[in-house]
């Protein structure tokens, strides 16, 4: 496949073996490419990839969820798409009126007034319109094209472990952004592919309905040019968050904590004796 050359499924299915050992998956880790041009040739190619084109319009969450729970590989055009915030967000739709005014956020009653609906999507993270044809998803193990980025869901244990793990080598401190309405497409992987740094989400109405996201699930994406970074500190600080949890009383002393913890007051009264560990 000569214009995917330079990346074997071998990468991938390593990368997802170290992730399993150090994380708990109940799903797959989904790998995302975008690509700027697609033809009939390149479509070709990807079916031989074991990429399927869908049949009939999907939302890009559930391209994301065809991937995650089914294991599968698709790829999708704009003429494949169904939500406009979602072809908005990877770019196959125009930032137009019908967007920038916010008249969709007043429709749903997303905020008090349309001047504030106006000013939500204004914000709203979207990659430039016409800078992606084609958007290629498939589960971490069987991606065989470089990686522009990685989706992760799981309940908020696993998403602080990936989160701490991108912090132990990058950075004091990550901020998170969200308008609190719409989930993967725009705070996860819009929002991750413009500033480069992973963007943590909630999933939103749509992916509940139709990409089978549970409650307690939450989304972390990731760019793929720092997957390996991302391993490397999910091993440097699996000690912080181990797995299971060892619960304490919510009423006794939390003689769990280190001594560098503790206050003095908590220390002469825990440990009056001395030793605190």
């Amino acid at each position: 496949m000569t214009r995917f050359e330079g990346r074997g499924m071998a990468d991938s299915s390593e990368q997802y073996d170290h992730l399993k050992q150090l994380l708990s998956f109940k799903t797959h880790p989904v790998a995302v490419r975008y690509l700027p041009s697609i033809d009939e040739e390149l479509e070709w190619e990807l079916v031989e990839e074991g990429f399927y084109r869908p049949r009939h319009p999907l939302n890009v969450c559930q391209l994301v969820g065809i991937a995650r729970h089914q294991g599968r590989k698709v790829f999708s055009t704009p003429e494949d798409s169904a939500c406009n915030i979602g072809t908005m967000a990877v770019g196959f739709h125009p930032f137009d009126e019908a967007m920038s005014s916010g008249e969709i956020g007043v429709w749903d009653g997303v905020r008090r007034d349309s001047a504030l609906c106006r000013e939500m999507f204004q914000t709203l993270p979207r990659i430039e319109y016409g800078t992606v044809r084609a958007v290629a998803v498939a589960p971490l193990d069987k991606m065989n094209l470089d990686i522009d980025q990685v989706v992760f869901y799981g309940n908020p244990l696993d998403i602080l472990k990936i989160f701490q793990a991108y912090l132990w080598g990058n950075a004091p401190r990550l901020e998170i952004s969200t308008a609190g309405k719409y989930g993967v497409c725009i705070e996860g992987m819009a929002s991750s592919y413009l500033s480069r740094r992973p963007s943590v989400g909630f999933p939103c109405r749509g992916e509940r309905v139709s990409s089978i996201v549970q409650d307690d699930e939450m989304f972390i994406c990731i760019p793929g040019g720092q997957l390996e970074a991302v391993i490397e500190g999910l091993e440097e600080t699996k000690h912080l968050l181990p797995r299971p949890m060892p619960f304490g009383g919510v009423d006794q002393p939390p003689y769990f904590l280190p001594d560098y913890y503790l206050t003095e007051a908590a220390k002469k009264k825990m440990y009056p004796e001395g030793g605190a560990h």
